[in-house]
Formats: structure tokens, sequence, C-alpha cells
């Protein structure tokens, strides 16, 4: 299996438990959540969004209070299908199986792409197909927003031949699985986007254990799907 299925096959294991690993059920974190949550919801306001690796909904249910609508995108279907029941409530929010990859189910007219906890699951070999497609489904000139996580300490990882930081994980059930997951420094974030973006802005919140990357689309003919 390839490191992109191998991501795949991990979160679709994960995903009746992800709510609580990922600390959304904990009311604590909610106070750390609700500045990134604002960010987001401003930077987002009155856009029609297109939303990568969605997962449960979470981040869509928070980018929908200001957006003027959303297509929340993932692999899994039974992602979606969670996504689905938490913002069925929601009529500006649609909610889709999509493979990040090719999003060759995807149609529509977008301002805005946005994916939290994304990058970092991206073979570096594949970044730059990866955002050209995005690209090429995205209004001329529009908003990219990417956020991910700050390195933090975890045993059992290895640096595989292409330079992909391969992490272990372990499920609820034991299951293990090893996964891609890249700390890019910013250096590399700006330089994947080399000619493809402008007025890129990269920062890091160091109290909330996060890095925010926010840019535009070139504003002449969509990127094509490959580079």
């Amino acid at each position: 299996m390839d490191l992109a299925g191998q991501v795949a096959g991990y979160y679709a294991a994960r995903a009746e438990e992800y709510d609580l690993s990922a600390g959304y059920m904990d009311s604590a974190a909610e106070e750390c959540r609700a500045r990134i949550r604002s960010r987001f919801q401003d930077a987002l306001g009155g856009h029609d969004v297109l939303e990568i690796a969605c997962g449960t909904g979470y981040w869509t249910q928070a980018i929908a209070v200001t957006a003027r609508s959303v297509l929340a995108t993932d692999l899994d279907a039974q992602m979606i299908s969670q996504a689905r029941g938490r913002l069925s409530a929601l009529p500006n929010v649609r909610c889709l199986v999509a493979d990040a990859y090719s999003l060759d189910t995807v149609s529509g007219h977008f301002t805005a792409a946005f994916s939290h906890w994304w990058w970092s699951h991206i073979p570096k070999q594949r970044i730059r197909r990866f955002l050209g497609m995005l690209h090429s489904k995205l209004a001329p000139a529009a908003l990219v927003i990417f956020a991910d996580q700050l390195s933090y300490d975890a045993p059992h990882r290895r640096i595989d031949d292409e330079g992909n930081l391969l992490e272990e994980r372990v499920l609820r059930s034991g299951q293990r699985y090893e996964i891609v997951k890249n700390f890019p420094t910013e250096d590399e974030v700006v330089r994947a986007l080399s000619g493809i973006a402008e007025h890129v802005a990269y920062k890091e919140y160091r109290e909330e254990g996060y890095w925010a990357l926010v840019y535009n689309t070139g504003a002449g003919v969509a990127q094509q799907g490959c580079a």
C-alpha cells in the first residue's frame, strides 16, 4: 500500500473514535479552540468554501457560521456519514465523498478552500500535484487556508527514502498503522507554493500548537491538476 493509502486506511479505521481521540469531546479544550475557530470564521466570511479532508465535520461546523456555503469533502464514507449527522441542520453545507488527490467528484464555484490537519499527511512528492488539482477547482484569486500541527514529541518515528516522516499510530483496538506525518518548515511551505500562489502568509501559533497558511491562487487561468 502506498503512503496515501496508508493514511486513508488509518482514518477509515479511526472514524468511530475520531472525535474522542482528536479531543473534540473535551470541553476543557473548547476555550483554546474558540480562538482558532474565530480566526477561520473571520477569514472565510461570505465565501463559498471547498473543504478538504473534513473528517467528522467539527471544523466544517465552525466555518459554516460565517461562510456563504461549504462543500465538505473526505475520502472516507464513514467520516462523511458522521459529518452529515453533525451538520444536518446547516442549510449552507453539503458533504461529499471525494479523493483529495483527484477531486473528480467535485464541481461548483468556490471562492475559497480550507483544510485542517491535512497538509502533514501529504507525501512530499505529491504536494505540488495536490495543490495544482485543488487550485483547478477554485475561482481565480481564491483564498486558501491550511492549518496543521506544529512538531510534537512522539515515539516510533522514522524517515523514509523520500524524506517523509512516518509515525506509528495505535488505535484503541490495538491496531497499528504507520502514516505520513510531516512537519514542514515555513521555507518548505513557501517553496511548495512557488509560482502558483500570491500573498503567501505563514504564521505559527505556538501557544495553540499549530501553524496556519493563508494565500491566494493566481488571478489568471486556474491551475491545472499536475505540476
